[in-house]
């Protein structure tokens, strides 16, 4: 117990610091327990239990106090199995509890996920660590810090079975390990990596390390997911070389690495395209041709400069295909779970308390396991403040915080309640919330812009953060200001009337701090009509725009501009054009029974019958038949079920297209499986592909965009 607690302040100094010593000792105690009872948690060396049982860190959550809860619930399901079938039941267990949604950037503590039945991968991937370490499994998240081939980025878990790593997808049961829908995109990856707390010595047990931020040590995994080399990159000896990928038509990092004494950075990675940075110099690095690149003086690009970007081509380098039985169990175990979670989740809501608040009954049901927090702080008694905090709350605010905590922040921002109008006391004032940082009383003070905010709430100064780059607001004559003196410009970006841009999906704007590029937050609601226009501090800029192939390459462009004080410049975003065989990048499909060869081109089409967008793409192929008659082709509907030809739409086009194959697969698990493989979105049906004659994936798109029709039909004339 003594040796464990000591480990835990040696690795988590800042832990330590943030969170009561009883929640260490609860780890030590459950951890030293395990450590007695478990079989497979005995046989383990010191470092492995320290690093991937004791440690209650799996990346940047928020620290819960759940082993008990998670042990109580699970130990008697697993007690009694292998360690690969008790880390698969595990993971159904997860399944049960929580599923994936899209969440704020702030992680979620693991007795948050369970307690609210949901969250996004990063979260669902430490819960899962979170299960497996509470009986005495050791295990990791494991990370794609960002893919180069689609823009997004993914964790998932690796548990330590008889000395081996072994992978799953977290709350996303399989029947056997080493397959997640991510097999596919992680051949793609460019880097993934895992984390160690405090000192370490056993790198054949953890990986190759790549460098420390913070309280974490990160390992390089990639090799274990994709085709890898080892590249040299050169530069000044000590400078910090930061790797980037281009995700979001911006450079994001994947990796900060130290020059040696000779200048040198050595590293592998997934072969594919790299831009380097350190200071003003940078380097780009094409992996398919290099091995490395020397960073120099950036060029300036006063006018739009293009270049390309290369994804790693995908490999088979996991592959698990699944025979038809445990396809089928899969189904089961998948809807068991999704009916158990549905079920506990249901349970929390209690009506006859929500009744008495109706104005908060949305509120209330948006707490979901935490009701019994937020109900307890709103009724204490009748003072309006108490709506008026918990309207300034996040989703994921009314999932975990405390009646304490909020009655704290209730009668800290009390005395000024008169001081200013609603809006500015409820906003700037009385919100406990500045960005993204866990709630706290702000009893500690906190480090950064974030802190300075805090600090100037507590004094009754209304105060943000500038939503754009981040910058300190204060309210001031009736209007928030910077809280010091800039000087500034104004830009107004200018797109052609039939043009798309996407802010963080074909465009993106950084500015220049002084030793990096700094990304800027623009919202899409701020254009009107063909222009945005940006008020920005004075300073240097540079904007990005791309154009994201269907193989994941980009097709992208690079300009740069200095913004003087009291200037109005004018930007015309300028995205660059593809040829029609830019499009067409012959893939294997992922399912045998898809990828028949045959002497005729073949269109795929999974279809959602009656949702908007199938209704979409099957009216433009009704508007298009002559012309896709008039191909020498296959054409195959996959239908959810049968019956789905009756719907209206459908039965019309099928009525006229009578060459039309219908096919009535485990429709949900082939557009997931093939939309994953291809780098689409299954969540977004109809799902498209053309198959050319060799069985391979020619073109694929999921979802619905006008025009779509024409797009394949001329892909099939092309191929």
């Amino acid at each position: 117990m003594e040796r464990a607690l000591a480990f835990l302040k040696t690795a988590l100094p800042e832990d330590w610091a943030a969170y009561p010593q009883t929640l260490f000792e609860d780890f030590a105690a459950h951890a030293s327990m395990l450590r007695q009872t478990a079989p497979w948690c005995r046989e383990l060396s010191r470092e492995a239990f320290e690093q991937y049982v004791l440690c209650p860190r799996v990346n940047d959550e928020d620290l819960s106090p759940h082993r008990a809860l998670f042990y109580s619930q699970l130990w008697d399901r697993v007690k009694d199995l292998s360690q690969e079938e008790a880390a698969l039941e595990v993971n159904r267990w997860c399944h049960e509890q929580a599923s994936y949604q899209a969440q704020d950037d702030r992680t979620a503590s693991p007795l948050t996920v369970y307690r609210c039945g949901s969250g996004r991968c990063g979260e669902e991937s430490a819960f899962l660590v979170a299960a497996l370490r509470s009986v005495g499994l050791p295990a990791r998240q494991v990370y794609a810090p960002r893919w180069s081939h689609c823009d997004d980025n993914h964790a998932w878990v690796e548990v330590l079975c008889h000395g081996k790593w072994r992978f799953l997808g977290a709350c996303e049961p399989e029947p056997v390990l080493d397959r997640g829908w991510f097999n596919t995109a992680a051949s793609r990856a460019m880097l993934v990596h895992s984390r160690t707390f405090g000192p370490v010595t056993d790198l054949a047990l953890h990986g190759a390390p790549l460098g420390r931020a913070g309280q974490a040590l990160y390992h390089n995994q990639t090799a274990r997911y994709a085709h890898t080399k080892l590249y040299t990159f050169r530069a000044e000896p000590g400078e910090v070389v930061t790797l980037e990928v281009l995700n979001e038509a911006r450079f994001c990092p994947i990796a900060a690495l130290t020059a040696d004494k000779k200048g040198k950075v050595k590293v592998e990675l997934g072969v594919g395209d790299l831009h380097l940075t350190t200071g003003e110099k940078e380097a780009f690095c094409h992996g398919e041709t290099q091995d490395g690149a020397e960073l120099a003086q950036a060029a300036p690009c006063p006018d739009w400069t293009p270049f390309d970007f290369r994804a790693p081509v995908d490999a088979p380098v996991n592959p698990a295909p699944l025979d038809e039985e445990q396809r089928r169990q899969r189904a089961a175990v998948l809807a068991a779970g999704a009916v158990k979670r549905q079920e506990r989740m249901a349970g929390w809501y209690d009506e006859e308390k929500a009744a008495k608040y109706p104005a908060q009954q949305p509120l209330l049901r948006a707490a979901r396991g935490n009701f019994d927090e937020i109900y307890a702080f709103l009724s204490k008694d009748k003072d309006p403040l108490r709506p008026m905090l918990l309207s300034v709350l996040s989703d994921k605010d009314f999932r975990d915080a405390t009646a304490e905590l909020l009655e704290a922040h209730l009668e800290r921002a009390r005395p000024w309640a008169g001081k200013y109008v609603r809006e500015v006391f409820r906003r700037f004032i009385l919100c406990p919330r500045v960005a993204f940082e866990r709630l706290t009383d702000w009893s500690v003070p906190q480090p950064g812009p974030v802190g300075e905010v805090i600090a100037l709430r507590k004094q009754g100064v209304p105060a943000a953060l500038r939503p754009v780059d981040g910058a300190v607001l204060v309210w001031r004559e009736g209007q928030l200001v910077p809280k010091e003196p800039e000087e500034c410009g104004k830009v107004l970006f200018w797109k052609g009337p039939s043009e798309q841009y996407t802010y963080r999906q074909n465009w993106s704007v950084d500015r220049w701090t002084g030793d990096m590029w700094k990304p800027l937050k623009f919202t899409d609601r701020a254009w009107y009509k063909n222009r945005l226009m940006a008020q920005l501090p004075a300073g240097r800029y540079r904007v990005l725009t791309a154009l994201r192939l269907p193989a994941g390459d980009q097709f992208a462009n690079r300009l740069e501009f200095t913004l003087w004080p009291g200037e109005e410049k004018e930007v015309f975003l300028a995205l660059r054009d593809c040829e029609l065989t830019d499009l067409i990048t012959p893939r294997s499909l992922p399912l045998p029974e898809l990828a028949e060869q045959g002497d005729k081109n073949t269109l795929l089409l999974w279809l959602e019958e009656g949702a908007e967008p199938t209704e979409h793409i099957l009216n433009e192929l009704s508007a298009a038949l002559p012309r896709f008659r008039a191909l020498d082709i296959r054409v195959i509907f996959f239908l959810r079920g049968r019956g789905a030809e009756q719907q209206a739409t459908l039965a019309h086009l099928l009525s006229q297209w009578p060459e039309v194959e219908v096919a009535y697969p485990e429709w949900a698990y082939q557009v997931e499986t093939v939309a994953r493989h291809l780098g689409l979105d299954p969540d977004k049906p109809p799902l498209a592909v053309v198959r050319d004659k060799n069985g391979m994936a020619a073109y694929g798109c999921c979802g619905y965009q006008v025009g779509m029709a024409d797009l394949l039909g001329r892909i099939l004339e092309q191929i």
